[in-house]
């Protein structure tokens, strides 16, 4: 038995048109961009990512399936992305004044410095990093959660 739902009624170039009507804005672009890099960097190294917003704060996810189930490894994956945006982990401090994650978020159609005198500083202290190893609602995952321009690290269980 074979299921149709008929003939199509609109093509690729339809489908591209809708797309295409939709806004997306620079803020939209900059997240794309940061999630692309922590994405490839974890396919590369082990562990998975993606970034979003959400209460304020730029989020980025790590977790990984395979690494042992302790602190150091949780925390070595919260330093992997540190040491991405050029951020040392063992002092917080960005290599440049503001993180290579920051970067992301700097057009030159925005004038950041009338947005913002601090504009770039203002972006890294939103960036909110989140590891998971294991599965969490286990109880046996281990949460670790710095923000980007820190050298502490917070853990708990799940």
């Amino acid at each position: 038995m074979t299921l149709s739902s008929g003939a199509a009624t609109a093509g690729p170039p339809e489908v591209v048109a809708a797309l295409q009507g939709t806004p997306a804005t620079l803020f939209d672009l900059s997240l794309a961009r940061l999630e692309a890099l922590v994405m490839a960097d974890g396919n590369a190294n082990g562990y998975s990512a993606f970034a979003n917003y959400q209460e304020d704060q730029i989020m980025i996810w790590t977790w990984s399936l395979e690494a042992p189930n302790t602190d150091e490894a949780c925390k070595a994956m919260l330093d992997r992305v540190k040491r991405l945006a050029a951020v040392d982990p063992e002092t917080g401090f960005p290599d440049d004044p503001a993180s290579r994650f920051a970067s992301f978020f700097n057009y030159p159609s925005i004038d950041a410095f009338a947005v913002d005198p601090t504009y770039d500083e203002t972006v890294d202290s939103m960036f909110h990093l989140r590891g998971v190893i294991g599965i969490s609602g286990d109880g046996k995952a281990v949460i670790c959660d710095s923000m980007l321009l820190s050298k502490d690290t917070t853990y708990s269980r799940d």
